[in-house]
């Protein structure tokens, strides 16, 4: 599914330049459950950016399927985040005036699927999380659990290949989060690719592979005898 060649990523920060991503190769097959760790600083953010189509590399090449990602322009970036990449971050992103539907329906605006469509595919979404009683809740009406199901409700509603989640119980207290990762475990054994960013090795060994950065580097890539 994602194949990375000596790719690197520099920002220019007045006269200086700060290399974020050192000349990194990176495989990921469809249906892999990938955990990326790294203290802040490591690069790890960034790589998580360009594989979601949300930046682009400074030299190298991507290829997301039989995208070169490295070649789109922002139109084509844009079409290939909709379509084929679900996203799930740490505070939840929920827009507050909306309920949790109309959340999950937003990104489906892009989807070419009609209104009754796009209500029906939120619907099952959040019913899938297990949130069929709270479909008209609004943010601030639902825990912080509930949220982050809300968002990968909205994450699924267009039924990615990819699930790219970054930090996604880092806001939520231990016993929450392992509820959460339960349904990123499920969607993955249902064959829905997540590459997870994490710092806590916990939620990590949910992967069946662990990759280790350190300064814009892979150090480490391992299978994960623990899963």
């Amino acid at each position: 599914m994602i194949n990375i060649n000596s790719l690197s990523k520099e920002y220019i920060m007045g006269d200086n330049k700060l290399l974020a991503l050192d000349n990194i190769d990176l495989s990921i097959n469809e249906g892999d459950f990938v955990s990326i760790m790294g203290s802040s600083g490591s690069g790890k953010s960034t790589l998580m950016n360009i594989i979601g189509c949300l930046d682009v590399p400074s030299s190298g090449e991507y290829h997301f399927r039989d995208n070169n990602v490295s070649t789109l322009n922002s139109n084509k970036l844009a079409e290939l985040r909709n379509k084929d990449i679900g996203f799930v971050f740490q505070n939840f992103n929920l827009l507050p005036r909306l309920n949790a539907q109309e959340n999950v329906v937003l990104p489906l605006l892009y989807s070419g699927k009609n209104l009754k469509e796009r209500n029906q595919l939120a619907i099952d979404a959040l019913e899938s999380v297990g949130l069929k009683d709270r479909v008209h809740h609004r943010p601030n009406q639902l825990s912080g659990g509930q949220q982050q199901r809300v968002s990968i409700a909205r994450a699924i509603a267009g039924s990615p290949k990819l699930i790219l989640a970054d930090e996604p119980t880092g806001a939520l207290d231990s016993k929450t989060g392992l509820e959460i990762m339960k349904i990123l475990n499920d969607l993955n054994a249902k064959g829905i690719t997540i590459v997870l960013v994490t710092h806590e090795d916990d939620i990590a060994n949910y992967g069946s592979r662990i990759i280790k950065m350190k300064d814009g580097k892979i150090l480490e890539d391992k299978k994960n005898v623990n899963n």
